[in-house]
């Protein structure tokens, strides 16, 4: 199935929005699981991937992600952004070319382009205090 246009998919505490967003099911009423063509109706298996292109956002409380496209591999509980791929969390923010989200671990590995480095500005937080436990 294609979805296309302002595509925005809430599941718990997390956000995908993309230009263009194409899932594909598990089981016969979907694409097969080595790739293929998608759905074109509502399936009754259930979503094994997505890829969104376009500007893709994936935001989520403690970090919000933003790149050219990505793969949600829902066997891998993991999102991978390709392309100018940005990492905010807090006030931190990393540049690199492609993002590995593991969604459980909540882990996070960026790489940088061929010949390239991967970017970063930290901001550091007085006495040890984090934005999410201040002192009273």
């Amino acid at each position: 199935m294609v979805l296309v246009g302002d595509v925005d998919i809430v599941q718990n505490d997390a956000r995908l929005r993309a230009d263009r967003i194409t899932l594909y099911f598990s089981g016969s009423s979907g694409a097969p699981s080595g790739g293929g063509a998608p759905q074109q109706g509502l399936g009754s298996g259930d979503i094994e991937r997505m890829i969104a292109e376009g500007e893709v956002y994936y935001i989520r409380p403690s970090q919000d992600a933003r790149g050219d496209r990505a793969e949600y591999n829902v066997a891998a509980d993991s999102v991978t952004f390709t392309g100018n791929v940005i990492v905010m969390s807090d006030e931190n923010v990393i540049r690199g070319n492609t993002l590995v989200l593991q969604i459980g671990s909540r882990r996070t590995t960026i790489r940088p382009q061929a010949g390239q480095r991967v970017r970063g500005v930290f901001v550091p937080h007085e006495g040890g205090q984090t934005p999410a436990n201040p002192q009273q």
